[in-house]
């Protein structure tokens, strides 16, 4: 039965090594530009949204950067980028407001398509974040509502200060490393899982073991656990850490 178990495992790891491997190779050219990055056009829009609106961010490919402002105001700068102006021309980056905040999506036109679009975004503090990025990494800083964020090939790192009350981070790759910074003064209930991938954190409480030989588990309680983590990837590391 073991040596059943250690078999299963060790092909499970090789299916999944060459999955890592062909979406390195996605990763790669959404985020270094090897897609199509020759020709590039830049788009700004702003919009005032209130001390605490509610973000979404859908795109495609390329890099997301979210950080926290002290206005009211959301201030979008996108970068596209591709092969030629055909490409750009069929990138559309759109910025609308919603019932509740705002929402910002990239979109493409007819059927294969090259290049992407790179976002840098600043929202109001107290604003919550729902981001969707398919092939690309996601960067987020000082935002103090809750925060989703989702990918499907690219890393996803997140300073998300103080998380106390009912505040809820979740975090998911399907290939990528997750990596959460922390206030020390946090209270909240973490939940870790890497299919294959490691855990780790300096934070006491968080405890962290192997599972079925390629992955990981990891979680505990952090002061009163009011709030929620979660952090989850099928392949890729994860890390939570603290700081003053």
């Amino acid at each position: 039965m073991v040596e059943g178990t250690v078999r299963s495992s060790a092909q499970r790891l090789a299916e999944v090594r060459c999955k890592v491997a062909w979406v390195a190779l996605v990763i790669l050219g959404a985020c270094s530009g090897s897609f199509g990055d020759r020709v590039r056009e830049q788009v700004r829009h702003s919009i005032r949204a209130g001390v605490s609106p509610a973000v979404r961010v859908d795109n495609v490919a390329g890099t997301v950067r979210v950080t926290a402002g002290s206005g009211d105001a959301v201030d979008v700068e996108a970068t596209k980028y591709g092969n030629d102006v055909e490409d750009l021309r069929n990138i559309t980056v759109t910025v609308r407001r919603t019932g509740d905040g705002v929402a910002i999506a990239s979109s493409y036109e007819g059927g294969v398509h090259s290049g992407g679009v790179r976002y840098r975004i600043v929202v109001p503090q107290d604003a919550s974040l729902n981001v969707s990025n398919v092939a690309g990494a996601v960067d987020v800083a000082g935002i103090r509502g809750n925060i989703l964020v989702g990918t499907q090939a690219g890393e996803i790192t997140v300073d998300a200060g103080r998380v106390a009350g009912e505040r809820s981070i979740d975090l998911r790759a399907t290939t990528g490393a997750l990596r959460l910074t922390i206030a020390r003064q946090s209270s909240a209930r973490v939940d870790a899982y890497s299919t294959v991938g490691a855990f780790s954190s300096d934070v006491p409480g968080i405890t962290a073991q192997r599972e079925n030989l390629v992955g990981a588990r990891g979680g505990g309680t952090i002061g009163s656990g009011s709030a929620r983590i979660s952090l989850t990837t099928t392949t890729g590391a994860i890390e939570l850490f603290a700081h003053p």
